[in-house]
C-alpha cells in the first residue's frame, strides 16, 4: 500500500508541474497580426479576439474586408481544443478550433473552417497560424458586450458613471474584476477607453 500511495503521490505532482509548465507559458497580451488574448491563471479560462483586414475602399474610405472572431477555451495542456464565434452569434457561427502554446511567446491557431471573411484576409483551416507576443498585458479576461449599451464608470459605483459607453459585441480587455464590476479597456480605431465596467453586460466565459 504505501509503494502505491508513493506511486499516486508522484503522478499527483507530475501532472501539477505539467499543467504548472504550461499556465506559465500562456501569456496574457497583444500578439502580432490582431491577436488580443486573456488568460485567467484562477478559473484556468482563456479568451481572445482575432481582428484583421485588408483591402482598401477610397470611396468609404474603409478596409474592404474584414477577419473577427471571438474565441474562448480551458487550459488542459499545451493543445487545447477553442470554440471561436463572431461576437453575438455563438450558435450560429461556431467553428471549433485548435490553439497550441508553442513556447513563452509564441502560440499557434488553426481553425476546422473559415470565418466569413477570412478568405480575403487571413486563412485559418489551412495551416496553423502562427502568433508572437507583442506586447505583455495584465488582461484575465476578453469579453464583449451582449446589452445594447453600457457605459463606462470611474469607480466600481453606481454613481460615478462617466459619458463613454460601449454598444453591442464591442470587446473589453478586463483587467481585474470586483463582484459585478470589471476594470477594462477598449481599444477603438481612434480613442481608446478605460474605466470600470458591469460585467453582467457582457458575455459569460
Amino acid at each position: 500500500m504505501e509503494g502505491g500511495f508513493g506511486r499516486i503521490s508522484i503522478l499527483i505532482l507530475f501532472g501539477f508541474c505539467e499543467f504548472t509548465a504550461y499556465s506559465q507559458k500562456l501569456v496574457s497580451g497583444e500578439y502580432g497580426n490582431g491577436l488580443k488574448l486573456g488568460f485567467d491563471s484562477v478559473q484556468n479560462k482563456l479568451s481572445g479576439y482575432y481582428e484583421n483586414y485588408s483591402g482598401w475602399d477610397e470611396l468609404t474610405k474603409t478596409p474592404r474586408f474584414a477577419c473577427n472572431f471571438y474565441f474562448e477555451s480551458i487550459l488542459a495542456g499545451d493543445s487545447l481544443e477553442i470554440n471561436t464565434y463572431y461576437p453575438g452569434e455563438k450558435i450560429s457561427d461556431l467553428i471549433k478550433g485548435t490553439l497550441k502554446i508553442n513556447s513563452y511567446n509564441l502560440l499557434s491557431i488553426k481553425l476546422q473552417e473559415e470565418h466569413g471573411g477570412c478568405w480575403n484576409v487571413q486563412h485559418f483551416a489551412d495551416a496553423p497560424i502562427i502568433f508572437e507576443l507583442e506586447k505583455k498585458q495584465d488582461w484575465i479576461q476578453i469579453r464583449y458586450v451582449e446589452t445594447p449599451k453600457t457605459y463606462f464608470y470611474s469607480a466600481a459605483s453606481d454613481n460615478k458613471k462617466t459619458k463613454a459607453y460601449l454598444v453591442k459585441n464591442d470587446v473589453v480587455c478586463i483587467q481585474r474584476i470586483e463582484g459585478d464590476w470589471g476594470y477594462g479597456t477598449y481599444y477603438g480605431d481612434k480613442k481608446i477607453s478605460k474605466g470600470w465596467i458591469r460585467l453582467s453586460d457582457l458575455n459569460l466565459l
